[in-house]
């Protein structure tokens, strides 16, 4: 139930916003539409993108709710989405007219409702200015790539790619040129849009296909625009009606500085230099004021003439398929049309500058990006220096890590082969202890056998007294001195018999290392610590500090011991104690692996953990048993 009181106060202070939004938004829509100048249009609009904005995010969280199951009653929520849906479409629509130009294509053809032949001639303008503007796309790409097969020595290599590409240039100009002289003519009205029609499909053709060789072994450069029937047209060349309108431009400013009996002569030069040039179709040049005569439409964008025209006097001035030479020519007509004129050439010189920075910026553009491919190469080639620096530096640390174990390998073989030889000696050592022992048993066996028989003598002499006393006094006298010798030197015998500490070398403490100490502390080790059962009483480091800094004695060996007793086990080849920390996880005849504690003695003196160890028998030491 709380859960429902939160989610409906969320949904409240949404639909709270979602009014507060679309008043805010009314109020800048009404301020948009009712803005005097284009740039407070401009910033009204900026303002009402941040609102739409705003409401966008409330309503995809309205989209979200609707979506779900927990809001049972929709009908609030899809009436506020369809508002915010219509203000996006109104936004929208201001967005467009913002964006939409004064002098731009649909600007022009917003502001004039056109028949249908006129209609129809500026959809035919508009279609050869696509062209034009996909044939110089074209160019950009032609000129870039001569760019770029003639940098360093490729001008050479690649000369034939040249001379193919700058045939490829040459033919996108032509065609650039033709078209632009055909929109002019339609225009001008000397060309119908229907006879245009009829070249649209092989140009088309040649935008798409140009460059592929089925298409340029059919390619007819000069039978292309036959059908349109340029050749038996009226047209003059470009350089010399500039020429004209020059010369036209020096006559009028010698005329303005003469007399006012002179004007009739300036009207009379005009009229001549007027009369004497043929109507442009083809080309571009420089018009002066009255230079051009009323009933003559001046080529502009999309029926910019009849625009003009309507807009200087009653009626739209009629067209003639030929120039009139006599045609009078009225000031006002005359004058709108040289602004239309002005304004076209400053259109298309703007049109010049922004195609020649298109290209800077192009060519800037892959300037930069062979700067990123060379520093790209560059990286990969400290890339590939580094790897390779670093496979040496590991390859290094490879042998090392084999001069090392073999270096620890040849210790060990030796520490074995000493530990063999000790072995060897201290049973040579024992042998010669038993052999000791078995002659000194032997010879108070003879002693006691000599004894024994002295006393066997002793009683054999009394079993026969009576032949002895028969014999004579001096006889039996003899035999008792015998047997008395005999058993005083048994009892001696027996008195100084040898025991087993009678072989073994008297010990002296050396210390290996001697310091000056005070004479105070202990100069010998006590002998407790030669019984086993204190070496149960020691802890684990105690027990590894004498393994480790006792060799060679007695207590090396029953510190060992008793670290046998605790589970530890020592490792030949890395001279340090592992004990299982768990249950083996893999068990061979050859090896077990799992978890095991080690002693570290070498670095930090205390236990670590090593895990997913392989600890193989072979290097086990099994020779001390417990």
């Amino acid at each position: 139930m709380s859960n429902q009181r939160k989610l409906q106060t969320e949904i409240d202070r949404v639909i709270k916003k979602v009014d507060e939004g679309v008043e805010l938004f009314d109020d800048i829509y009404e301020k948009v539409y009712s803005a005097d100048t284009q740039n407070q249009k401009e910033k009204y609009e900026t303002e009402l993108k941040k609102e739409i904005k705003k409401l966008q995010r409330l309503r995809d969280q309205i989209k979200s709710w609707i979506s779900g199951s927990e809001v049972k009653d929709k009908v609030q929520l899809l009436e506020y989405r369809r508002l915010i849906e219509t203000k996006m479409e109104a936004f929208k629509v201001v967005e467009k007219e913002t964006k939409t130009k004064t002098f731009s294509k649909e600007g022009l053809a917003r502001q004039e409702k056109l028949d249908p032949e006129e209609q129809k001639k500026a959809d035919t303008v508009n279609w050869i200015g696509e062209v034009i503007e996909q044939i110089n796309n074209k160019i950009d790409e032609t000129d870039l790539e001569i760019e770029t097969l003639s940098a360093g020595k490729g001008k050479k290599t690649n000369k034939n790619q040249i001379e193919e590409c700058n045939e490829h240039l040459a033919s996108h100009k032509f065609h650039v040129n033709k078209l632009e002289g055909i929109a002019r003519l339609v225009r001008n009205d000397r060309i119908s849009a229907e006879l245009v029609d009829q070249v649209k499909e092989d140009l088309e053709y040649y935008v798409e296909s140009h460059g592929e060789d089925e298409f340029m072994m059919a390619y007819d450069e000069e039978g292309f625009y036959e059908e349109l029937g340029l050749d038996d047209l009226d047209v003059v060349n470009v350089d010399r009606v500039t020429q004209a309108s020059v010369s036209s431009k020096k006559k009028d400013d010698d005329a303005s500085s003469a007399t006012s009996g002179s004007k009739k002569e300036k009207r009379s030069s005009k009229s001549s230099t007027a009369s004497s040039m043929i109507p442009l179709t083809i080309g571009r040049a420089k018009a002066k004021k009255g230079s051009i005569p009323s009933n003559e439409a001046t080529p502009t964008k999309i029926g910019r003439a009849n625009s003009t025209a309507s807009s200087s006097s009653s009626g739209p001035a009629p067209i003639a398929p030929a120039p009139t030479p006599k045609a009078p020519a009225a000031p006002a007509g005359g004058g709108a049309s040289m602004a239309a004129v002005l304004k076209r050439e400053s259109e298309e010189r703007q049109k010049a500058a922004l195609q020649a920075q298109q290209q800077e910026q192009a060519r800037q553009a892959e300037l930069l990006r062979q700067q990123q491919l060379k520093q790209q190469q560059e990286a990969q080639r400290l890339q590939q220096q580094q790897e390779v620096l670093r496979q040496q530096q590991q390859q290094a640390a490879q042998a090392e890590a084999l001069k090392r174990q073999q270096a620890q390998q040849l210790l060990e073989q030796q520490r074995q082969q000493q530990a063999v030889q000790q072995d060897a000696a201290a049973k040579q050592k024992l042998l010669q202890q038993q052999a000791t022992r078995q002659q000194a048993q032997a010879q108070q066996q003879n002693v006691l056998n000599v004894g024994l028989s002295g006393l066997s003598l002793g009683n054999a002499v009394g079993s026969n007294a009576p032949t002895a006393i028969s014999a004579g006094p001096s006889q039996l006298a003899g035999g008792k001195d015998a047997t008395e010798r005999y058993l005083s030197a048994l009892n001696d015998s027996f008195m100084q018999i040898p025991t087993g500490a009678d072989n073994e070398r008297q010990r002296s403490y050396t210390p290996r290392n001697p310091y000056p100490c005070p004479s105070c502390y202990p100069s010998v080790p006590s002998p407790i610590f030669d019984n086993p059962a204190v070496f149960e009483k020691l802890g684990t480091d105690a027990l590894f500090f004498i393994f480790y800094y006792a060799q060679g004695t007695h207590q090396q060996y029953l510190a060992a011991k008793e670290l046998k007793k605790q589970s530890w086990r020592y490792h030949k080849k890395y001279m340090t104690w592992f004990q299982r920390h768990e249950e083996p996880t893999v068990t061979t005849d050859e090896y077990e692996q799992g978890t095991y504690i080690y002693f570290d003695y070498e670095t930090g003196w205390g236990q670590r953990i090593k895990q997913d160890f392989r600890f193989e028998y072979s290097f086990l030491e099994d020779s001390l048993s417990v």
